[in-house]
């Protein structure tokens, strides 16, 4: 029974990923370097912490910027789109409203950049849906490894990883929160789709988007029949849902 739900945000909860996407190429084409000079730097960052990517781009690229200035930048880049114009993934607001329901509490845990997120997540109106956000930079550690979901358990209150479901897209955090014991959902992504039949193989759970996570549920766990959940939830795209993976 899951009492719990981590969330990662970006490419999870936030349709945010495109933006992310070459931004450290962007940015240094930007401070006059090549394309080629810049090729392949997001994969080389891709897993680590916002603050460590700044530290290696300035020191692969010799930049003579701060470290400080150098995110200043980066945020300038982006802070727009997460105030403006980034959206919830499909059926976001539907699961959590069902987790509230239940009782279910949430918490946020990301590597990315936390006063972003959370100015888009109060934005689109669901910042008051968890019981807060542990960002990775400040417990020195990373998604490859499980310190940061066991830590926002514990902030749920919770003790037992079996019993608390952690949702992502990135397979090297989909492989670290399952060796620790955790129930995991892969969430499809733009980003991960070449890693998705692997995601699909390690996570408890797949679904392209978080209707398919509130039909599982009724139907796998709460025995819901089928009409009634067109009755509860008419105007979803309940209709094109796929077989699930079971969840032990």
């Amino acid at each position: 029974m899951i009492k719990g739900v981590i969330f990662d945000i970006d490419g999870t909860l936030l349709d945010s990923m495109p933006l992310w996407n070459n931004l450290g190429e962007r940015y240094l084409q930007k401070l006059g370097f090549t394309k080629e000079e810049t090729e392949g730097l997001s994969q080389r960052i891709s897993a680590i912490p916002f603050v460590e990517g700044i530290r290696y781009i300035k020191k692969a690229y010799t930049l003579n910027l701060a470290e400080e200035r150098i995110r200043e930048q980066l945020q300038e880049m982006i802070a727009k789109a997460y105030c403006d114009e980034v959206v919830l993934k499909a059926g976001v607001k539907e699961y959590l409203q069902f987790l509230k329901e239940r009782g279910i509490p949430c918490i946020l845990a990301t590597a990315g950049d936390a006063s972003l997120a959370a100015a888009a997540l109060k934005r689109l109106k669901v910042w008051e849906e968890f019981q807060g956000l542990l960002l990775c930079e400040e417990f020195n550690t990373s998604k490859r490894e499980a310190k940061i979901y066991q830590l926002a358990m514990e902030r749920l209150s919770l003790s037992k990883p079996e019993e608390v479901l952690v949702c992502e897209d990135v397979l090297h955090a989909i492989k670290s929160a399952k060796q620790a014991g955790f129930q995991v959902c892969g969430i499809l992504d733009e980003a991960n789709r070449e890693d998705w039949e692997k995601i699909q193989e390690v996570a408890d759970i797949t679904a392209k988007d978080f209707y398919e996570l509130v039909y599982f549920f009724l139907t796998a766990t709460e025995k819901v029949p089928w009409k009634k959940i067109g009755t509860l939830y008419k105007k979803s795209p309940l209709k094109k849902l796929r077989k699930f993976k079971k969840v032990p």
